[in-house]
């Protein structure tokens, strides 16, 4: 009688155990989820939706030395512009020579120092400044780096 009694009981000891184990797999899957979930909630949170892009317009590639390096550093780069309206990039072409000018001098200002982070944002932000002074019809509302090498 005592072996039925101790069989029954190590039945449910194990049926028990079971069920802890069960719902402590449960518990610890659902922190797992809820861990990475808030992670890519997060991650998330920081990006912004892009609309629409405008008109754009290559500008070329430049090639310039960097202030004080005295020749021996440089900055390789190819920049392309939005702009408000279509009939901006008519007044690009016809400006070519000046915009290309202030781009150079812009970019021969720069120290090597300048052009690390966040310092490309600044000179982007320099050369739309600098470059809408050129413009009667319209404006730059970006400008973007396609090509970006320092030497």
């Amino acid at each position: 009688m005592a072996d039925g009694n101790n069989n029954g009981l190590s039945l449910k000891v194990i049926a028990l155990m079971m069920i802890a184990m069960i719902i402590i797999t449960g518990i610890f899957s659902y922190l797992f989820m809820s861990f990475f979930a808030s992670r890519n909630d997060s991650e998330n949170t920081g990006s912004k939706i892009v609309g629409d892009i405008g008109p754009t317009y290559s500008l070329g590639e430049f090639i310039v030395n960097l202030a004080g390096s005295h020749g021996y550093q440089y900055i390789q780069a190819s920049i392309v512009v939005e702009v408000s309206e279509e009939k901006v990039i008519k007044e690009l072409d016809k400006r070519s020579p000046q915009i290309r000018d202030t781009i150079i001098l812009t970019l021969r200002e720069q120290k090597i120092e300048d052009i690390e982070d966040p310092g490309a944002d600044v000179i982007k932000n320099q050369l739309m400044t600098r470059l809408n002074l050129l413009l009667n019809t319209g404006e730059i509302t970006n400008v973007w780096f396609t090509q970006l090498v320092v030497q």
